[in-house]
């Protein structure tokens, strides 16, 4: 079976870049507004900054749902302004 590269497929499709990424990284922003404000409890917050009680597991840490945000609003943490 022949590989076909991301590139391959979008030269097919006429395309010079995956749209969907663009709109998943608008809607995660939206999402988080919505969290950091506060309109979806406190709950959502705790879960959002990932801090949970216990031990944490061995090895590479995970990626967090709140590091991709911050990357993509070229931030090292978020607070209130």
């Amino acid at each position: 079976m022949q590989q076909v590269t991301n590139d391959a497929v979008l030269a097919k499709m006429k395309e010079s870049k995956l749209h969907f990424a663009d709109s998943i990284m608008k809607q995660k922003l939206s999402y988080a507004g919505h969290v950091l404000r506060g309109s979806s409890g406190k709950n959502a917050l705790l879960i959002l900054e990932g801090k949970f009680e216990g031990k944490k597991p061995r090895g590479r840490p995970r990626r967090m749902w709140i590091d991709d945000v911050l990357q993509k609003l070229d931030k090292t943490k978020y607070q209130k302004s």
